[in-house]
């Protein structure tokens, strides 16, 4: 079930956003040193028509990456 959450990337209003996938999960473990417990807090923003590639942890909204263009 999604969630509404300021997203940095998008700014303006809420957007909604829903669990990372386990390709984004894997990302963030292998790419950022997150743990996959870690990794399982985070959350993708689906604005600008889901093409944002925004992720972040679902109690901390700072604590977030922009994914690269293969997740778009």
């Amino acid at each position: 079930m999604p969630m509404s959450k300021h997203c940095e990337n998008c700014q303006g209003p809420l957007q909604d956003f829903r669990h990372s996938t386990d390709a984004e999960q894997t990302y963030l473990i292998k790419e950022k040193g997150l743990s996959p417990a870690e990794a399982n807090g985070f959350w993708r923003c689906e604005g600008n028509d889901k093409k944002c590639r925004r992720v972040q942890h679902h109690l901390n909204q700072r604590n977030g990456y922009t994914l690269p263009e293969d997740f778009a």
